[in-house]
Formats: structure tokens, C-alpha cells, sequence
């Protein structure tokens, strides 16, 4: 995490909140919204644990209240925050109390698909100023190399969300 955190503090990140699954409650990725009821702030930068974001002054002057703002490169099918994001801290909520009438608040939800339905059932703009894959990012045992994630579980996140938005 040291290079991750020194790129974060050089560009000016000061006030961070790490969700470790391994001192925590274990949800996954969803452990990164759980956090935001820490968060001091009313607008959220976030990104993953296994990548280096290049530029959060270009994503932060793109920021819009009520709007997601993703770094992520084109083409994309899913505009994941995991490369850099800002948004307001109650816009995660209202789109999974909107996947949530359908389906559960489950281990698919809270460990696979939770950034997906985050960033399809929001108002999301997408930039590109790039970032650098750490290393660890793509050992076995990341949701990316995990069994089932590009045949299974991504698709399904994606089905559900379009189903939601198409009702």
C-alpha cells in the first residue's frame, strides 16, 4: 500500500480510509462503501488497493455534484471505479437501494458486482488520465482472476443492471 498511499498524499489525498477486509468485517469490495459512513466528507475520491491513479487534479476539476466521475479507459462495457473516482457520498446508496428492490444484498453483490451496480445505475461521466496496475493486482485470488468473473458474475451484474434501468 506504501507507493499507493505516497501517489495519493503527493497529489494532495490527505484524509484517507482504508476498508481491510482482513481486520474487518469481510464484504469485499462492498467494504469500500461501508467505509463512506466514516468518511468526514461529502464528496468521496476512491480507488483500489492494487493501482497507482495518474492524475486526480484532471478527475477532480471533472467532478459534478450528483454525477459519478470515473477514471477509466475507452472502450469499456463497465465504467469501474477502481482507477479513480469521485462522487457525492450518497449517490452509492441510492443506486443500491434501487438494485435491492430486486435482488439481495448478497456475497455476488457485496464481493463481485457492487462497483457495477454502483456505476450503471448512476449519472456517470468518464475521463481517461490514466493509472498504472500495481504488481499485486494480478495474482491469482483478485475478483479479476478469479473463476467465473468474465463468464459468470460480471455478465450477471450487467444483465441485472439493465434489466433495472430498462423497467
Amino acid at each position: 500500500m506504501t507507493p499507493i498511499l505516497e501517489s495519493l498524499q503527493t497529489q494532495g489525498i490527505e484524509d484517507i480510509l482504508i476498508w481491510d477486509n482482513s481486520k474487518r468485517e469481510d464484504l469485499g469490495i462492498y467494504g469500500r462503501y461501508a467505509m463512506i459512513g466514516e468518511a468526514s466528507h461529502d464528496v468521496i475520491v476512491t480507488q483500489d488497493d492494487d493501482v497507482i491513479v495518474s492524475d486526480y487534479a484532471a478527475i477532480l476539476a471533472a467532478y459534478e455534484p450528483g454525477r459519478l466521475t470515473v477514471n477509466y479507459p475507452q472502450p469499456w462495457d463497465v465504467p469501474w471505479v477502481a482507477c479513480g473516482s469521485v462522487f457525492d457520498a450518497t449517490l452509492p446508496q441510492a443506486a443500491f437501494e434501487r438494485y435491492w428492490t430486486r435482488w439481495p444484498c448478497d456475497r455476488l453483490f457485496t464481493h463481485r458486482i457492487c462497483d457495477a451496480v454502483f456505476s450503471l445505475l448512476t449519472n456517470t461521466n468518464v475521463i481517461d488520465v490514466g493509472y498504472e496496475d500495481q504488481p499485486h493486482g494480478l495474482v491469482s485470488g483478485r475478483v479479476s482472476t478469479s473463476n467465473g468473473w468474465y463468464d459468470r458474475d460480471r455478465p450477471e451484474g450487467q444483465r441485472r443492471c439493465r434489466e433495472l434501468l430498462a423497467a
